[in-house]
C-alpha cells in the first residue's frame, strides 16, 4: 500500500529503536531512485511534449525561455526548495529534466533535498515518541 514519505518517515521515526542512519539513508535512496527516474523520462521526451502540447496549457515560447534562464540562474535553490514543498516533490525533477538542468546538478540538489527532508521527519517523529512517552 502506498504511503506518503513524510507519513512513513514520522511514523518509522516515532518507534523508540528505529536507526536513523538506516531511515535517512533508505529515504535519501528511495528519492534518488524516483527522481532519476522522472528526470531521465523528462530530460528524453518533456521538451518535445512542451513544444508541442504547451500550448494547450498556456505555455508559450516566451515563457519557456524565461524559465530556462531562471533555472539556469537559480537552478540547485529552486531543486531543493521544489524537493521540500509537498505537491511539488513530483513536479520538480520533471521541470529539470524537461529544462535540461546537468544531471550532476540534479542528483546532488535533490540529495541534499532528500537528507533535509529525511532529517526533518525523523526529528518530527522523535519528538512524536517523546510526547507519546509523557502521556503514558
Amino acid at each position: 500500500m502506498p504511503v506518503p514519505g513524510d507519513f512513513f518517515i514520522a511514523t518509522r521515526s516515532a518507534l523508540p529503536e528505529t536507526n536513523y542512519f538506516y531511515i535517512v539513508a533508505i529515504v535519501v535512496s528511495a528519492t534518488l531512485i524516483g527522481s532519476t527516474f522522472l528526470f531521465t523520462i523528462s530530460k528524453n521526451i518533456g521538451n518535445r511534449l512542451l513544444t508541442k502540447y504547451g500550448k494547450y496549457i498556456k505555455v508559450t515560447p516566451e515563457k519557456v525561455k524565461k524559465l530556462e534562464k531562471w533555472l539556469t540562474k537559480y537552478g540547485g535553490t529552486a531543486i531543493v526548495i521544489g524537493r521540500l514543498i509537498p505537491g511539488l516533490r513530483i513536479v520538480t525533477p520533471i521541470v529539470a529534466g524537461t529544462f535540461n538542468v546537468s544531471y550532476k546538478t540534479f542528483w546532488a540538489y535533490t540529495a541534499l533535498a532528500a537528507f533535509i527532508w529525511a532529517n526533518i521527519y525523523f526529528l518530527i517523529g522523535r519528538f512524536a515518541n517523546q510526547i507519546i512517552s509523557i502521556i503514558r
